[in-house]
């Protein structure tokens, strides 16, 4: 451990930010550009170890091809006095595992977060780097928390050849066979069995993540290391929709597909999930996402027959609404004429009748329910996206 004030050729160390399974890191001042900066530090006594000084070059190496907001930025791979350490941009604030609430993240607090991480792996992917661990603890946020920035490479692994980036796809396999690499509690199934594994193996530990901060829990636990193991390789754990009532169903959706036994039933690539959850947060910031709607809570005698008015009733209340709307947001003084364009929505027939109708405020979405499920219409695409009724319920 070194202590305050001690040199590191032109790094006076401040303080211990941490010690970890690579080594140690530092804040220290860069005493010939003037700045703070943190260093990870491979003690002597495990610098002649092979492994540990291959692990500590292998993350320099990875970490140099990457330059992303979201992506603690390496300056230097240095050697002072027998000492080799990595010098990187210092982030102030707090690593995501420290702010995961036991009830998970809101919603809007949780979403720009994933989001970005999911970006930066993203980019990493591109550069031919698998993380290989993932988890909170490797990704520090900013003091005013406005930026999320992945850390710790060192398990990281080159592969589809460093000159070509195009072959750093999903499917390129990285021969770790026989080898556990990673935190255990993060691992996908090809990980925790020592099997050789790709990009998508980042995808499973995005998920447990994902879980983690939706719920405040992991989805996969043990007493011990082995118990862990088992459940990844065994178990299907709940959804995060299950665990807490009220999450989006699509969020749900997305993060039981990070978590699929099999790679091929992901996410295939980072840039995927990042989409997938982008259209949650916009969907979620328009108001118009939510969970299911329970059609079952209806009384049987409402669900078996409900009048075709409803249905004309639905059809004139969101023309209405789309007017309003579109009145509201022109700005128009009271009184003023405005004209009135009616567009039919929906053409369900006596057999599937709308139980439910509403307008988004900015007058852009229509949602309504029938016996078939919850529907989300794009007014001026036509566009239709719907979440179907499970088996369970039943109209008859």
């Amino acid at each position: 451990m070194l202590s305050p004030g001690v040199r590191l050729g032109v790094y006076e160390i401040i303080s211990s930010l941490g010690v970890g399974g690579m080594g140690e890191v530092y804040l220290a001042h860069d005493t010939r550009l003037g700045r703070r900066v943190a260093l990870k530090v491979l003690p002597p006594a495990l610098a002649g170890e092979y492994d540990r000084r291959r692990r500590l070059e292998r993350e320099a190496q990875a970490a140099a091809r990457l330059n992303h907001p979201n992506i603690v930025t390496l300056h230097s791979l240095e050697e002072a006095g027998g000492i080799a350490f990595l010098t990187m941009e210092y982030v102030e604030g707090d690593p995501l595992s420290a702010l995961i609430p036991d009830t998970g993240m809101p919603l809007a607090r949780l979403l720009p977060i994933a989001i970005a991480i999911a970006d930066a792996v993203a980019t990493a992917h591109r550069a031919g780097i698998v993380h290989r661990d993932l988890k909170p603890a490797n990704v520090m946020l900013t003091s005013a928390g406005s930026r999320a920035k992945v850390l710790d490479f060192g398990l990281a692994r080159l592969h589809g050849g460093l000159a070509n980036a195009q072959a750093a796809t999903s499917t390129t396999p990285i021969s770790d066979v026989g080898h556990i690499v990673g935190t255990v509690a993060y691992m996908s199934p090809e990980q925790a069995e020592g099997r050789a594994f790709d990009a998508r193996s980042d995808i499973f530990s995005l998920g447990v993540m994902l879980f983690e901060m939706a719920t405040g829990r992991r989805p996969f636990v043990g007493d011990s290391s082995i118990s862990v193991i088992t459940s990844i390789l065994r178990d299907t754990p709940p959804t995060v929709s299950e665990v807490k009532p009220g999450l989006p169903v699509e969020f749900a959706r997305i993060v039981r597909r990070c978590l699929q036994k099999d790679p091929d039933r992901r996410y295939q690539t980072a840039v995927d999930l990042r989409n997938a959850l982008e259209e949650v947060k916009q969907e979620s910031e328009s108001g118009i996402t939510g969970p299911a709607l329970a059609p079952a809570a209806m009384p049987r005698t409402r669900r078996r027959w409900i009048p075709v008015a409803a249905a004309a009733a639905a059809i004139g209340i969101i023309a209405l609404s789309v007017w309003a709307a579109r009145a509201r947001s022109s700005g128009g003084a009271s009184g003023a004429a405005f004209e009135i364009r009616e567009r039919q929505v929906t053409s369900n027939p006596v057999e599937a009748p709308v139980f439910f109708a509403a307008i988004s405020s900015d007058g852009r979405y229509v949602a309504y329910s029938d016996i078939h499920g919850l529907h989300i219409r794009f007014i001026e695409s036509g566009e239709t996206r719907t979440v179907p009724v499970p088996p369970e319920f039943c109209f008859t």
